[in-house]
């Protein structure tokens, strides 16, 4: 989880001890099983199958707004695949059905992942993870392949599409294409894939036509007519199906090797008076299958209809059309594209500076503010709602560096964790054009198992520049480290170096159930063990409720400000 807690830092400083008290999963999570199993009654089993940041995020409640996850932690259990090829993938981390066809939606990129809607414009917009699988009435569309395509070399990504042609004339499935891509990350050779396909292929001779005992010229013209199109008029004469066959009766090639050289012998025929066409229509049969697939992210509802339907698109594919092939799929939402970079508003307005955005009388004694917030976890499908009360307490000795101490009472008013409360001292010197972070000391009360906590600090402090331009960046690498105190079992917490860099992307309004309001926004891109992840934060400009943050876009949680209020100021 460390990779997401500081990226509220630099745009809501007072909310960043919150965040650090959720940098090691395995901290209160003993205790937090055993509260919400005995206490709420939530199967934990079933609970901590999903992302378990989100899960921490959302029963701590203590400043959801910048817990998204670490990569996807798979649900146990495979899914039917599209096959031929077979294909094993687990089921996505989330999986979402809705009751119409796919052109009754469009789908969006969000921060988070993306939003479908409807496109009559009635219902609620539903959010989902960029990872998640969404069954229509007609098909089901796989949201990650777009980026996980973007894993692999594009040659690479060609050959496999090129390898569902050759050995079944028809496009790749989103899923199918993601299995493949994983084989192919972990060092599969282009002989050892289609070696995988034809297997595959013999075991559904139904609709591919290929059988154990079939002879090798028999496999020769299947091929010839995959890749090359040749059949009927054009069909290849007996002497090259003869010389192929014999490559393989021979030994000289397999059936997985004669497929490679078939396809790349199509390539040398561009520009060729006679058959000019055949690489021709084999880009067009690629061009379809990247659209289909990794574009659209495209499965049928069963593997049959997905073999027969994606059989009967590539029999409309020619050498000088696809636009037939292109309506037998039927997509409407051609602004969708699965593997899109999220853009939102132009990346910001693109004006105003970001001091605009800060309040120092958020520290000083004597104010008092109050935020409640929602925060939904989208692979949850859970919300959660929480105040946070914060009092400055003016200057005291923190590891010793003198430092303003923040007071911090948090309450999970509804959701999964209702009652649980978590009590935070932060220490911070806020100056005139920046300000230092230099540590916590979390304290979180479980009902029946009493208060735990964690002292964190930061090396060098955690800095948070106050004024920037609009497209200005800061980047600061720091090391958190973490002691417990409290816990009913021992606990060694790793220190964990943390890369942040923040972007002011101009201020713009924002509306959210608090109200709208003039607001900095901010991209915050943090990488820790390897790990990157990236959320955007909306911090508000306007005097009643300056310095306060709107809403926050992560990952896995979108938190949205429900009531504001600001004392003593």
């Amino acid at each position: 989880m460390s990779n997401r807690k500081a990226q509220l830092a630099r745009t809501e400083p007072f909310l960043f001890m919150l965040m650090r008290s959720l940098i090691t999963v395995k901290f209160l999570r003993f205790a937090f099983t055993k509260w919400l199993k005995i206490e709420k009654g939530v199967d934990m089993s079933k609970v901590f199958k999903l992302r378990q940041s989100a899960l921490l995020c959302s029963i701590v409640a203590a400043s959801l707004v910048a817990c998204g996850g670490e990569s996807a932690t798979q649900i146990p259990g495979a899914q039917l695949q599209s096959a031929p090829p077979a294909a094993p993938p687990a089921a996505p981390a989330e999986s979402v059905s809705f009751s119409g066809i796919r052109n009754a939606y469009t789908i969006t990129r969000t921060a988070t992942g993306f939003a479908v809607k409807e496109t009559t414009g009635m219902g609620a917009t539903v959010n989902v993870s960029a990872t998640a699988s969404l069954k229509f009435s007609d098909v089901i569309v796989n949201l990650a392949i777009g980026d996980k395509a973007k894993t692999i070399s594009d040659a690479n990504l060609q050959t496999l599409i090129e390898l569902y042609i050759a050995f079944f004339n028809r496009v790749p499935d989103a899923d199918g294409m993601v299995y493949w891509i994983g084989e192919v990350k972990n060092g599969m050779t282009v002989d050892a894939l289609a070696t995988s396909f034809y297997n595959a292929g013999l075991a559904n001779p139904a609709v591919t036509g290929y059988t154990a005992s079939m002879t090798d010229a028999d496999f020769v013209k299947i091929i010839y007519k995959n890749v090359l199109g040749r059949t009927g008029n054009t069909a290849p004469p007996d002497e090259d199906v003869n010389y192929w066959a014999g490559e393989l009766s021979s030994g000289r090639a397999t059936k997985g090797d004669l497929v490679v050289k078939m396809l790349n012998s199509a390539r040398t025929f561009v520009g060729h008076p006679t058959w000019g066409w055949v690489p021709q229509l084999l880009d067009n049969k690629v061009n379809v299958g990247l659209f289909f697939a990794i574009e659209q992210g495209l499965n049928y509802l069963t593997p049959k209809e997905s073999i027969e339907k994606t059989m009967a698109i590539v029999a409309k594919i020619t050498s000088s059309n696809i636009a037939d092939a292109k309506i037998a799929i039927n997509m409407l939402d051609l602004l969708f594209k699965s593997g899109a970079p999220y853009t939102p508003n132009g990346n910001g307005s693109g004006t105003g500076s970001s001091r605009d955005c800060y309040n120092k009388n958020l520290i000083k004694q004597g104010v008092t503010y109050s935020t409640e917030y929602s925060s939904k976890v989208t692979t949850l499908g859970t919300t959660t709602l929480y105040v946070v009360n914060y009092k400055p307490n003016g200057t005291v000795n923190f590891k010793g560096i003198n430092a303003q101490e923040l007071l911090t009472d948090t309450v999970v008013i509804s959701g999964i964790a209702t009652g649980l409360a978590g009590k935070i001292k932060s220490y911070m010197n806020v100056y005139d054009d920046e300000s230092l972070y230099y540590g916590s000391n979390v304290t979180v009360t479980l009902p029946g198992f009493g208060d735990y906590s964690v002292i964190g600090t930061m090396t060098p402090p955690r800095r948070t520049p106050f004024s920037m331009a609009v497209n200005a960046t800061d980047t600061q690498t720091y090391t958190f480290k973490q002691e417990a105190s409290g816990l009913p079992f021992p606990m060694l917490i790793p220190d964990v170096t943390q890369t942040d860099k923040l972007t002011f992307l101009g201020i713009e309004s924002v509306t959210v159930p608090a109200g709208t309001f003039s607001a900095c926004k901010f991209k915050n891109e943090s990488t820790s063990s390897g790990v990157a992840s990236t959320s955007y934060t909306w911090q508000i400009a306007d005097a009643s409720y300056r310095g306060l943050t709107a809403k926050i876009e992560a990952q896995d949680v979108i938190t949205v400000a429900t009531k504001l209020s600001i004392q003593g100021q």
